[in-house]
């Protein structure tokens, strides 16, 4: 049986990250990755709508979320944006800068940021094995680990003195997400935090919006656990069949997520017109109905707002039949649609589910590893990264930047402790 130094389980992000970093040092010896799907990086291809959002100026420790979201802190200073950054330019990598910090390969394509992973491994001379499932780790008492792997009917055994479990978490089964990675790590005795869905479309009560599906708007949102005020955001909202989505509603889900989870029933409250304040709304509204008043109600608000959302907001505002002349609305028809139109709410029922979500909520317990190495505290030699974690960032490069950070700091712990 081959011994390798390090064995990595996973080829995703942070997986990957690992595996080069450990190759890169003369003192690590072989570096076996093993990837259960039939190639790796797979999910790294569908980061960004496809252009690979590779970090963010503003990652560090806040936007991270979990138990103990400070966890990350040790890894993101030690290899911080600046530094991922260089290497991947390193690598032949640059990156430009979009709005709020968000970092992407220049192409703007995520297959650049796998090519060059891909042929850095190559050069490092890092073993991949595909199709490769690890079922079981086992520790024995010289210190170093056997690791049981399915591929195809095929079963063997691998021997490594230090492994890094990179599985990611469960979220885009369609991608490569599994439960894997926990099931590994419970069969070492670690806690598994419940996970849940998060940078996920959301479900809502679309009573009386159901003409809106595949509108989107500009808008801002608000999300609310009763009277609190949860979290906030703007961008392009989309109506959907089954509730929301966007980039927004991406960036709340997670809160919705854990609100839902605690049996809460979270509101969205929608403002159509941010830069508007009410009441001013209210008196361009007076003044359009008196401008023309023998236009029907079911063209009042052409060119103002698109014709479908004013039709639905002036039907909740009570003020059917659409036939109606403008001239004959209401003042408090004109509150109405005027409140509607600054914060239309929607009731949030569920998310799209972990099928379609982003990262994973919830994983391995962080009060188990060391954060200034990512060593299991139960099993010396056994090292975590990413999305394993209960551990999850905001939308928008953070997610994979802890996948690099995490990964980079348990290769260099891993490969440190073998000297």
């Amino acid at each position: 049986m081959k011994q390798y130094a390090l064995a990595v389980i996973g080829g995703g992000a942070s997986g990957m990250m690992a595996a080069v970093t450990a190759a890169a040092r003369k003192e690590c010896g072989s570096v076996l990755l093993l990837e259960r799907g039939g190639r790796i990086g797979r999910k790294l291809l569908a980061t960004g709508n496809g252009r690979c959002n590779i970090s963010n100026r503003n990652a560090g420790r806040t936007g991270y979320h979990g138990a103990a979201p400070g966890f990350v802190r040790p890894a993101m200073e030690r290899f911080t944006v600046e530094k991922t950054l260089r290497l991947f330019e390193e690598m032949g990598l640059p990156v430009i800068e979009e709005e709020n910090g968000k970092l992407y390969p220049y192409s703007l394509q995520a297959a650049a940021v796998l090519d060059v992973l891909r042929l850095e491994l190559e050069r490092l001379g890092v073993e991949i094995h595909t199709d490769s499932e690890v079922e079981s780790i086992r520790r024995i008492k010289d210190g170093s680990f056997r690791l049981a792997v399915q591929s195809g009917a095929d079963r063997s055994e691998y021997a490594a003195k230090r492994v890094i479990v990179a599985c990611g978490g469960e979220a885009s089964a369609g991608l490569g997400g599994c439960n894997g990675g926990y099931r590994l790590l419970e069969g070492l005795g670690h806690r598994i935090t419940p996970r849940l869905p998060g940078i996920v479309q959301l479900k809502g009560d679309m009573n009386g919006l159901k003409g809106l599906s595949g509108s989107k708007f500009e808008a801002s949102l608000t999300l609310k656990d009763g009277q609190k005020v949860c979290r906030r955001e703007d961008g392009e909202l989309l109506f959907t069949d089954y509730g929301v989505s966007g980039p927004p509603v991406m960036q709340l889900s997670a809160t919705a997520s854990r609100l839902l989870d605690r049996g809460r029933k979270p509101v969205l409250e929608v403002d159509f017109l941010p830069q508007i304040a009410e009441n001013a709304l209210i008196g361009m509204l007076h003044r359009r109905a008196k401008a023309r008043p023998d236009k029907r109600l079911e063209d009042y608000f052409t060119g103002f707002i698109p014709k479908r959302l004013g039709q639905c907001i002036l039907k909740l505002s009570g003020a059917a039949p659409l036939s109606r002349l403008s001239g004959s609305l209401e003042s408090h028809e004109i509150e109405a649609a005027a409140r509607l139109l600054k914060c239309f709410p929607v009731q949030i029922t569920g998310t799209n589910g972990m099928k379609n979500a982003q990262v994973t909520i919830g994983g391995a317990d962080t009060s188990q590893f060391d954060p200034e190495t990512m060593e299991s505290k139960l099993v010396k030699g056994l090292y975590v990264t990413g999305e394993l974690y209960d551990i999850d960032g905001d939308c928008g490069g953070y997610n994979l930047q802890w996948a690099w950070s995490s990964g980079q700091l348990a290769a260099v712990q891993a490969v440190d402790s073998l000297a």
